[in-house]
């Protein structure tokens, strides 16, 4: 398995695509229901494989991603071939990246920007990144982390 399983509730969201996807590998109605009702191992490989083949289009569709704590904001666009980054942090103990917006503080803010090529498969460390606890963010908030990163005074050295 590449990812995770499904669960209950987002398989009953997705019924009609999997019901598509069991009659492409050969399985109808009558036979999913055996299968269910004797716990056939081919029940779980049939969902993992499923699981998948969603996720993974899922997560092509995935461009931008961020992750917010109290210290640190970190953006990321997620191309084909590389990821770029552009993190906000600051020494100012008194600012909460959760509650204060950037503007109030913009003197104690370091701005920096890294791109770096995928190590795994590129869906595999958007998964992973989303496990992690980032968030996916439209374009425009990535674009507005660039433009303070392009204007700022205090760059950080790649």
């Amino acid at each position: 398995m590449k990812y995770r399983c499904l669960s209950d509730e987002e398989l009953k969201e997705l019924e009609g695509e999997f019901k598509h996807f069991l009659i492409s590998n050969n399985v109808y109605t009558e036979e999913w229901e055996q299968l269910n009702k004797t716990k056939d191992k081919r029940v779980a490989e049939l969902v993992e494989l499923f699981s998948d083949i969603v996720l993974d289009k899922a997560l092509k569709n995935i461009k931008f991603l961020e992750h917010v704590t109290s210290q640190d904001i970190k953006s990321f666009k997620c191309d084909e071939t590389e990821m770029t980054l552009i993190g906000v942090v600051s020494k100012n103990k008194e600012i909460d990246f959760n509650k204060d917006t950037l503007s109030d503080f913009a003197d104690d803010l370091d701005i920096f920007k890294t791109t770096k090529p995928y190590h795994k498969e590129r869906e595999l460390e958007i998964f992973d990144l989303l496990n992690s606890g980032c968030s996916i963010i439209d374009e425009e908030r990535f674009k507005k982390l660039e433009m303070a990163h392009n204007y700022s005074t205090k760059q950080m050295k790649n």
